[in-house]
Formats: C-alpha cells, structure tokens, sequence
C-alpha cells in the first residue's frame, strides 16, 4: 500500500467531531486545525479576519475558552456556513477529502438534531397531539416537582424564626432553674453559678448541632433542640455546686427555725 493510500485509509478512519450546542451542529476550530493541518492560532486569526469583515459572519462563530496544561486559550465554535467560509481557502486532495467528511458529518448531525426537534413525525395528527399534551403536561409536572423541592429546601436550610428563637430561650431558662432547684434557690440567685450552668447548657446545644451559635439552628432542627433542652443534665462539678449551695442555705433555714422554736417555748 502506497502511503497516498495509507493516509486516505487513516482520514476515512477519524471520526469527524461534529456536536449540537443551541439546536445546531457546529465543530471547534480546534478539530478543524488538527484535521487541516493547520496552527489553531492561525485558524483563530483567520476566523477573526472574517468576522471583522462583515458583521452577519459573526453569527456563524462563537468564541469559547479551554484549558491546555493549566493554561486558558479561546477557540471558536462554527456552525456549517461558518465551517463552509473557513475552508473555503483550504486547497488540495487531502484538505478536500476533509471537506467531504466534514459535509457528510454536517449532514449526520444535522438530521439527527431535525429528528430530536419533531420526535413524532410520520405519525397521524390525532396521535401527534395526545402526545404533545401528554408532553407538556410531563413538562409541568416537572417544573411542579420542581418548586416542592425548591420549597422543600427552603423549609429544612430556613433559620428559625424569631418566635421559634424566643422559644428555645424560654425552654432553656426553665430546665437551667430546674437543674439549680428553682427560682429561690441559694444557686440559682448565685450569678456566677447561673451564668456557668446557662453558659454550658448552650454550649451543649451547639456542640449536638456543630454551630458557633444556637441562633443557627434550622427550622428542620428545632423539635430535635427543644429535645435536647428537656434531656440536658448539668456536668457533676456544677451539679456539686449547686448541692453545696442549696444545702447550705437548707441548713440555714433549719437552724433559723430551731432559734424560731427555742423563742416560743421561753415566751
């Protein structure tokens, strides 16, 4: 085999690289440089030399990035009348065998685009518009299933409201008197203590949830945070704290009431 025929063969072979972008077939000029053989800077320049020419050319072109070793470089995508004024200069056997697949390819994709836009031609009209209905009505059921789950998200990534937020302030404050023994508590009515016991309860809050704030929980989290009020156990060294306190203030109030008694009984 002659190497006239060896190339012929090896150009039948590629498969030209014609893609659909927007309803039409267009090639990159960077397909064009490699199969014609020509510098891809070159190519660019000559498409930017008929764009500048006349101002309707610009449609047949759309200029589009790549990336080439951690490099960005444009190209240029081409529809067939742009491919068509581009080679039109492009002489010889070999670049008119190029031409020909090139057309062929043009061809293949743009039937294939033609048949995807109409899906229902050779059927009767009758059966064309049940299945453009069922169609459409596929289509908006889409967009339905759509906006539920827009909606959907928005109801588990929404932050609480401030109601909910006024909430959760309100079921910490009860479960931290209640850990300290109430209101009228020796610890409770001991600031430095009720500061650390609020202090950990919220931080136990924000630990369940990995936040910097419990303003942050999720509307999605909220049943769940007010579980974790309810469950919240204060650590043992402020539980031993609290003990001490409420006990010394019990002894307190037992001592007073036997001065109250031994008062009586000398009256």
């Amino acid at each position: 085999m002659s190497k006239v025929d060896e190339m012929q063969k090896l150009v039948n072979e590629i498969v030209v690289n014609i893609t659909e972008k927007d309803g039409q077939a267009v090639v990159s000029s960077r397909d064009i440089a490699e199969n014609f053989e020509k510098e891809h800077k070159n190519v660019v320049r000559a498409i930017e030399n008929l764009t500048a020419q006349n101002c309707t050319v610009k449609n047949m072109f759309v200029e589009d990035k790549f990336n080439h070793r951690g490099n960005i470089y444009k190209h240029y995508w081409m529809n067939r009348d742009g491919f068509s004024l581009l080679v039109m200069g492009f002489t010889g056997q070999k670049a008119l065998e190029w031409k020909l697949k090139y057309i062929e390819a043009f061809n293949k994709m743009e039937s294939t685009i033609k048949n995807n836009m109409n899906p229902f031609q050779g059927m009767s009209k009758e059966l064309q518009a049940i299945l453009l209905v069922d169609k459409k009505q596929q289509a908006n059921e889409r967009k339905i299933n759509a906006v539920a789950e827009d909606l959907k998200d928005f109801k588990e990534n929404a932050p609480l409201f401030n109601i909910e937020c006024e909430e959760l302030q309100k079921a910490l404050r009860a479960k931290v008197i209640s850990e300290m023994g109430g209101k009228k508590s020796e610890a409770y009515n001991d600031k430095s203590l009720r500061t650390k016991v609020f202090s950990d309860a919220q931080r136990q809050i924000k630990r369940e949830f990995g936040l910097t704030s419990y303003k942050a929980i999720k509307r999605v989290q909220f049943e769940k945070a007010l579980e974790i009020i309810a469950n919240y156990k204060v650590p043992l060294v402020l539980k031993e704290a609290i003990d001490c306190l409420n006990s010394q203030f019990t002894m307190q109030n037992i001592s007073l009431m036997k001065e109250k008694d031994n008062l009586v009984r000398l009256c």
